[in-house]
């Protein structure tokens, strides 16, 4: 248990060591717990964030930690900044003064690094921007240690339109960001089905006004059919009838009488109401007779 413990108390101060001592690896630690919260709120890189996204400006090449959309093309600029040296050396100080000192100095490390990021001005290179840029540090601690004892380092940060963000704060802002592209995905699906209901609402009519127009066809169908009946019953089974009368051997085959068709299609009238357009037979073969 005791060479466990040497070894764990070992490999922790090498990595204290590391993130003191190599500002590449404080960064890329800042970096990568940046991308851990906005990862487990929901977003994803390349589609939600980007990551040191690259831009060129007057003033030279800029390259924030990460930039997130926010619907309706607007972008969020965070920046991850983590300072240790003068925080970790006031733990280790055995004496009040001087811990006190190294707390003095992790402040005013803190503000430098709020000074620098504003100087930067990362969020007038978007439109669309808010006016401040997201200054991450990844843990409480290092924000409640420099505001103890630089009380108006909040509002120097936001004079110099620069939030301070810790995990817990960052959260709450990427779960907000996360919830406003559900929202605005499912406006984009109500939308979509709106057009759908009106694209299959044309499609509907259209197709109405060819099965009108079918309908009619039956209908004009009908009638001539029924005329054809009548006229063929007037001027040629009468003859044929007078022939058998007159004694003429017409053989055993017998002309079978015509049947009239008595209704025409149904269809819905313009005032809604169903309507059953019908031709009677009565009418049909007083033309007939006539």
């Amino acid at each position: 248990m005791r060479d466990g413990q040497e070894q764990v108390r070992r490999e922790a101060q090498r990595l204290g060591n590391s993130l003191t001592n190599a500002p590449k690896a404080r960064g890329r630690w800042g970096e990568r717990a940046l991308q851990n919260v906005l990862e487990q709120c929901g977003l994803a890189e390349h589609t939600d964030f980007h990551l040191e996204q690259s831009m060129d400006t007057a003033e030279g090449r800029l390259r924030p930690d990460a930039i997130v959309n926010v619907p309706g093309q607007k972008k969020l600029v965070i920046d991850a900044k983590v300072s240790l040296n003068a925080y970790q050396a006031a733990f280790e100080a055995d004496d009040e003064g001087e811990r006190k000192r190294h707390l003095d100095l992790h402040a005013k490390s803190m503000r430098g690094h709020v000074q620098t990021l504003g100087s930067k001005s990362y969020q007038s290179q978007f439109e669309d921007a808010p006016d401040y840029v997201v200054m991450f540090v990844p843990g409480e601690h290092f924000v409640a240690a420099a505001l103890e004892h630089d009380p108006e380092l909040w509002d120097f940060a936001f004079r110099n339109k620069v939030l301070l963000a810790t995990p817990t704060n960052l959260v709450a802002i990427a779960r907000t960001v996360a919830q406003v592209w559900r929202q605005d995905k499912m406006a984009s699906k109500a939308a979509e089905i709106g057009r759908m209901g009106a694209e299959l609402y044309d499609r509907l009519a259209t197709a109405a006004e060819h099965l009108k127009r079918v309908g009619g066809g039956l209908e004009s169908a009908v009638n001539n059919y029924n005329k054809f009946v009548g006229s063929f019953e007037r001027n040629v089974l009468s003859s044929g009838r007078r022939l058998a009368e007159k004694g003429v051997e017409i053989g055993k085959r017998e002309i079978e009488a015509v049947s009239l068709v008595e209704s025409a299609p149904r269809y819905n009238a313009a005032d809604g109401d169903a309507v059953e357009a019908e031709y009677p037979a009565l009418e049909a073969r007083k033309d007939a007779a006539e």
